[in-house]
């Protein structure tokens, strides 16, 4: 019998794909929806279960709904949506999708310096409103100012590249230097705290592991130069989002670019109201609480989730993502957790 593969998180160029490429060798169940949502329709004979950022799969789902589950295929390059202490401790294999958004999330990192910088929110504010003063949207350049880079992997070398053109000085800091790229493209490693003292503009592109949970928290804010600009297209949970508010309201950060938010999910109003009629008040209200300040600073930029988002990203990842439960089938996994 063929192994049933769940998809969730599927749309429509995803579902066609995933059957031209995957059917015929495997039994396939595919939803538009998050694994939450779809898992009690499922066989418990499913084999593999392929997730997007926005699913997450817990503990309780592979021990209780997916019993038989033997790999989770992420189409992602992150996988903290997954519990991997219960995965590996069940022989539950975890893939990921590497190196698919190198030039897509370094390149949406500089459209979220640009905006920062340049107030572009505030001036696209004036023209809706019809109250242009040119004064009030005054901004910096790029040129002659530092960009500090916490990780510098796939993403920030090639973020550091794009900077360089920008006539950005660039430096960076990560716990897996590599120096001949740094040579190439032109910038230098510095420890953390030289990094939060020098930089004009800090973009984060690290994992989002234990030792990098609120990478960036008061202390961190405390050690930075007034007026810094933070990008973050890599996890919320690298920022300490009261923390940040508070640098915010303080002078200390200037602006910031966040595609990525602790609690990102409740910037979706549904989401939102079900939480707020819930009446708990636990960590999740607080989120919702930090999101809705946020949403309100004119300096700050969000977006939600959307750096990966491209034609030539979302064909990367389904190509990836193919290549890997393929992989897997044949008894050769690859791109592990």
């Amino acid at each position: 019998m063929m192994p049933i593969v769940a998809i969730f998180d599927a749309g429509s160029d995803d579902q066609a794909y995933f059957r031209e490429h995957l059917a015929g060798t495997f039994r396939l169940s595919i939803s538009d929806g998050p694994l939450a949502e779809a898992v009690l329709d499922l066989p418990a004979e499913v084999a593999v279960v392929s997730v997007s950022a926005a699913s997450r799969v817990t503990a309780e789902l592979m021990a209780h709904r997916l019993p038989q589950v033997r790999l989770v295929a992420c189409r992602s390059t992150g996988y903290d949506n997954v519990d991997l202490a219960y995965a590996r401790a069940h022989g539950i294999a975890v893939s990921n999708v590497p190196a698919y958004g190198d030039a897509t999330v370094a390149e949406y990192a500089a459209l979220l310096m640009l905006a920062v910088s340049r107030r572009l929110r505030q001036a696209m504010r004036a023209v809706d409103t019809g109250e242009v003063i040119t004064a009030e949207l005054t901004g910096r350049d790029l040129r002659g100012r530092t960009l500090g880079l916490y990780g510098a992997g796939h993403i920030g070398r090639h973020l550091a590249g794009i900077a360089r053109g920008f006539g950005l000085t660039v430096i960076a800091t990560d716990p897996r230097p590599d120096e001949v790229a740094a040579r190439e493209i032109g910038f230098r490693y510095v420890d953390a705290q030289e990094l939060l003292a020098r930089s004009d503009i800090i973009s984060l592109h690290a994992p989002a592991v234990e030792r990098t949970h609120h990478l960036l928290d008061r202390a961190a804010f405390g050690r930075m130069k007034p007026g810094v600009i933070v990008i973050n297209t890599s996890r919320g949970s690298l920022i300490d989002t009261p923390a940040l508010i508070e640098a915010l309201e303080a002078g200390i950060v200037a602006g910031a670019g966040l595609d990525v938010l602790e609690g990102e999910r409740f910037l979706q109003s549904s989401n939102r109201r079900q939480l707020l009629s819930s009446n708990i008040v636990d960590e999740r209200s607080q989120q919702v609480l930090a999101l809705d300040v946020l949403t309100r600073t004119p300096t700050v930029v969000i977006t939600d989730h959307n750096a990966f988002n491209t034609v030539e990203a979302l064909a990367r990842i389904r190509e990836g993502t193919v290549a890997n439960i393929h992989a897997w089938h044949v008894g050769k996994p690859v791109n592990l957790a």
